[in-house]
């Protein structure tokens, strides 16, 4: 379909029918970990919300719960080899965004972000990849919630040295 000289894809998914600029769909050479035959997704932002959905434009029922994984753990950081960033055809840091995949059971309190194997996309060209952190900081199930509070503790103390020094250089 074309509309206003861009052309849009139609899905009709879980979250709703969409349309979908055919410019905003980003590529995933290997697909998602489990899901090698769906190549095509595009990133559903929610207003208000510090989650989004990774929605596969190639089976519209495939959609998975994101989060931006600094938001879940504040010193988060993916190191991609070369061979990565040749995949992803990243020139700039600013081009790649990291998502974690986020799983929820039927107790809310218990969902889980994988920080272990992050999704990566290059946003200028529009290709994603998923990948596996070697080493053992980072696991397939952090807790949301709870990372989220440690987070926001380890920050306000942050905050609070941060201050105490300043005062301590202004004495």
């Amino acid at each position: 379909m074309c509309k206003d000289g861009v052309d849009y894809v139609e899905l009709q998914t879980k979250l709703g029918t969409m349309q979908v600029d055919e410019e905003k769909i980003i590529r995933f050479p290997v697909g998602i970990l489990g899901f090698s035959d769906n190549h095509r997704y595009i990133i559903v932002e929610q207003e208000g919300s510090a989650f989004s959905f990774l929605q596969s434009v190639d089976d519209p029922e495939l959609s998975f719960v994101v989060i931006m994984p600094e938001l879940v753990c504040c010193d988060y950081s993916v190191q991609l080899s070369e061979e990565d960033i040749d995949l992803l055809q990243i020139t700039s840091p600013e081009d790649g965004k990291v998502y974690g995949i986020v799983t929820i059971p039927e107790n809310v309190a218990e969902m889980t972000v994988n920080l272990q194997a992050p999704v990566v996309i290059n946003t200028k060209e529009r290709i994603g990849a998923q990948f596996i952190i070697q080493g053992d900081k980072y696991h397939t199930k952090h807790n949301v919630i709870a990372e989220m509070h440690k987070n926001a503790y380890l920050l306000q103390k942050q905050s609070e040295a941060q201050e105490g020094a300043k005062i301590q250089e202004s004495v």
